[in-house]
């Protein structure tokens, strides 16, 4: 044999062995601040979930990183030095985006994004506007979402959830209605035997008032569904005194009473806001709320205009760490279409069915009313 055949094997070979072979990241000693030893069990989506960090973030941290080839034992970093030279101290606001997506994205809490953004109105943010996402001088970017990957986290009475009690459930929720597919929606609902939430607003995408709007509602509550509160005109309630606050949920409290006969203590504020913020916290359980729902599994519907491949992997990667997620959709955003709407929670359905798992409303996700007692009325 002539050595170029040999030489021919060998390239074989080191392809093989470099494949087969786990591939350790790439740690920069000088910027990483806080490392991980992986745990048995442990993917790369489990860890920077773990730690508030988006992918593109995890993967800048450990360059080279092989997520299919995890060693037990091998250390991975989970977050940069605050005078890092990596850093990038601002994000600049693209189409479509809210500060949820933007704070989530840099792995920064709400109360984290708003200490370096002093005074944002976050129902206002201008394309090309620049916010904040670091800070070279202080500790105040956070690693992590206070408790994003747990059941629930309480403030006194008042507690927020972003899964379900028990395992094997999930929840599915629509934000943003009424709107001109839901009735559709729910015919399909109906025949899959799915009980759902809707978050509702009063004035936004509908007019509560109508009573088209006003049976279709009623119809969501006869059904079993849940609905509830997500504010009367779509607010960041961070951005609004207590007196606000109270405007916001007691004109769309009472509309509700008068279709259904009950009030929500349930309530999923706008952009996520407030679920950092004890200002808010303290308006809500004044006026009569006792649980926030955040979600698990954010579809990102409105962004990636109900695309189905990229939201079943959306739930995919959520199901691995939990078996019991609250699922975000919108009952409208902008280039929803009825088709849309229904191909994608169809196969939402399917796909969890396939999972073993039932789709249950609020009320049995959470195991508590999510409505106030009957004759008890919006405290003054």
């Amino acid at each position: 044999m002539n050595s170029k055949y040999f030489s021919f094997i060998f390239a074989l070979l080191s392809i093989y062995l470099a494949s087969a072979l786990p591939i350790k990241s790439k740690l920069n000693k000088r910027s990483c601040s806080k490392t991980y030893k992986i745990q048995s069990g442990d993917t790369c989506y489990k860890i920077w979930k773990k730690y508030g960090l988006s992918e593109k973030q995890f993967k800048s941290l450990n360059s080279g990183i092989n997520c299919n080839k995890l060693k037990k034992g091998d250390k991975v970093c989970v977050s940069l030095s605050s005078g890092s030279s990596s850093s990038k101290n601002y994000h600049t606001v693209k189409s479509g985006e809210t500060c949820y997506k933007i704070w989530t994205t840099y792995g920064l809490s709400e109360s984290s994004f708003r200490k370096l953004n002093s005074g944002i109105n976050c129902n206002k943010l201008q394309i090309g506007q620049k916010v904040y996402i670091n800070s070279s001088s202080s500790s105040s970017r956070e690693t992590s979402v206070s408790s994003k990957n747990t059941s629930s986290h309480s403030s006194s009475s008042f507690t927020w959830y972003r899964e379900c009690k028990n395992a094997k459930n999930y929840a599915l929720t629509f934000d943003d209605g009424v709107y001109d597919y839901d009735e559709a929606l729910l015919n399909l609902l109906k025949k899959e035997g799915i009980k759902a939430t809707f978050f509702i607003n009063g004035n936004n995408m509908s007019d509560i008032t109508s009573s088209k709007v006003r049976n279709v509602i009623k119809r969501m509550y006869n059904e079993g569904h849940n609905v509830l509160s997500h504010t009367w005109s779509h607010k960041d309630l961070t951005t609004l005194n207590s007196s606000g606050i109270r405007s916001e949920l007691k004109k769309l409290e009472d509309e509700i009473y008068a279709i259904i006969g009950k009030r929500p203590k349930s309530i999923r504020p706008p952009f996520m806001a407030g679920s950092d913020n004890q200002n808010v916290v303290n308006a809500l359980k004044n006026y009569g709320y006792s649980y926030g729902i955040l979600w698990y599994v954010d579809t990102e519907d409105w962004s990636n205009k109900g695309n189905v491949n990229t939201i079943l992997n959306f739930i995919k990667e959520g199901l691995k760490t939990s078996d019991r997620p609250i699922i975000l959709n919108h009952s409208y955003y902008q280039g929803i279409t009825k088709d849309k709407l229904l191909t994608l929670v169809k196969k939402e359905i399917e796909f969890l069915k396939s999972k073993g798992l039932k789709g249950v409303n609020m009320e049995t996700c959470i195991g508590h009313s999510v409505y106030r007692s009957n004759g008890e009325g919006f405290p003054n």
